[in-house]
């Protein structure tokens, strides 16, 4: 858990607005009116997704290594990575979720995009979504680590970099995650700073945009439900020129939801705000159901009502750790999650951590009731 100040009053709790995935039926009829106007005033609030071909779950993402990528008994092969894929579609997934560690494919300034290329083009053909994971420092940048991140002059060229993603892949991809978990000091060292990942992501938006304005970026990309570290970044955001014209330099809230504790997991319908847990930032809710209230605190302080990207969530088997929630409660608690994430509209994208089999994680799901229950959840035997 990370350490920060109180809730920034920068940004103003005022008013929500109205959420555009409330009253479907008359916001179809008013969406084809104004089509045949030619208006289209909506377009900011209801970003449009890539078609995918209708599966069991709308919103089950499944984590795959790209080609060269680092497996628990060696590296990944072209062969296994499109068998991976073709698994995520027979389980019923609508998508795919890529890692691009920029410290391994951007080892010069022009980075290697071959190791995703073939996963992504499988994926699009077979109609899966794919989301890319864009994180860490390349060692040329910043000696120290991949989790030093690139600050002030160093996060416009890591933007560029970025940018060179969106010029491969364009909006074959679903949705590309800026950095990963920026307010938890095991990946912003040496400790979280909503300012300096409000620069990362402004760069990233001009870089990326000026590429493909298609694209769809996803900024956040929280460890849990972090209210405290988000109301900062806003009025970060907001500081430096942010607004509902360019969106707050970001398209898609993406969140790991973790839900639990020290030494247990909580069930995924526990009522939010039962679990908060105070930290210098302010306050994070440790509940699933706590991404609605995230969700509604980013409207009050962007007056934009955002569709999600849960980029990661699960519960680990091993007694006494974070989010501990032993087999088979743990395959229980999965499924209600994922029918939950289903049921919300504003959803994307919901994935597991973590599908490879690994007898030292006990996150990982491969071979277990949590893997059934996963698949049978998605395909809707169970309902």
């Amino acid at each position: 858990m990370t350490v920060g100040g109180p809730p920034s009053c920068g940004v103003a709790h005022s008013a929500r607005p109205p959420d555009p995935h409330r009253g479907r039926g008359a916001v179809v009829i008013l969406i084809v009116a104004m089509a045949v106007a030619s208006i289209t005033l909506l377009t900011t609030q209801e970003p449009s997704q890539p078609s995918e071909v209708q599966r069991g779950s709308a919103v089950l993402v499944r984590p795959v290594v790209p080609v060269g990528g680092d497996l628990q008994n060696g590296r990944q092969t072209l062969g296994g990575a499109l068998d991976d894929v073709q698994e995520a579609a027979d389980e019923g997934a609508a998508g795919i979720r890529l890692t691009a560690d920029v410290r391994w494919l951007c080892q010069t300034r022009v980075c290697d995009t071959e190791p995703l290329a073939p996963v992504v083009t499988r994926a699009h053909e077979i109609g899966l979504r794919v989301y890319l994971h864009i994180n860490s420092t390349p060692g040329w940048m910043d000696e120290r680590g991949r989790w030093y991140p690139p600050v002030r002059e160093n996060a416009v060229e890591w933007a560029e970099l970025f940018a060179q993603f969106v010029g491969r892949f364009g909006t074959q991809v679903a949705g590309y995650e800026v950095w990963n978990e920026p307010n938890n000091s095991e990946f912003w060292r040496p400790v979280p700073d909503a300012g300096a990942y409000a620069d990362l992501l402004k760069a990233v938006w001009i870089a990326a945009k000026a590429v493909n304005p298609r694209v769809q970026l996803i900024g956040g990309v929280l460890s849990n439900n972090d209210l405290g570290y988000m109301g900062q970044l806003d009025a970060g955001l907001a500081d430096r020129g942010g607004n509902i014209a360019n969106r707050f330099f970001y398209d898609l809230l993406g969140v790991h939801p973790y839900a639990g504790g020290p030494s247990s997991g909580y069930h995924p319908l526990k009522p939010a705000g039962s679990a908060d847990e105070q930290t210098s930032n302010g306050v994070k809710d440790m509940t699933f159901l706590g991404l609605e209230r995230l969700r509604k605190q980013v409207a009050a302080d962007e007056g934009i009502w955002r569709d999600v990207v849960v980029g990661e969530f699960g519960y680990d088997t091993t007694p006494g750790t974070w989010y501990h929630v032993p087999e088979p409660l743990r395959a229980h608690y999965l499924a209600s999650a994922l029918k939950l994430a289903d049921r919300w509209p504003w959803c994307k994208a919901f994935t597991v951590y973590g599908y490879l089999p690994d007898e030292e994680d006990g996150f990982a799901i491969k071979g277990t009731a949590s893997e059934t229950a996963l698949r049978d959840a998605a395909s809707g035997v169970d309902d």
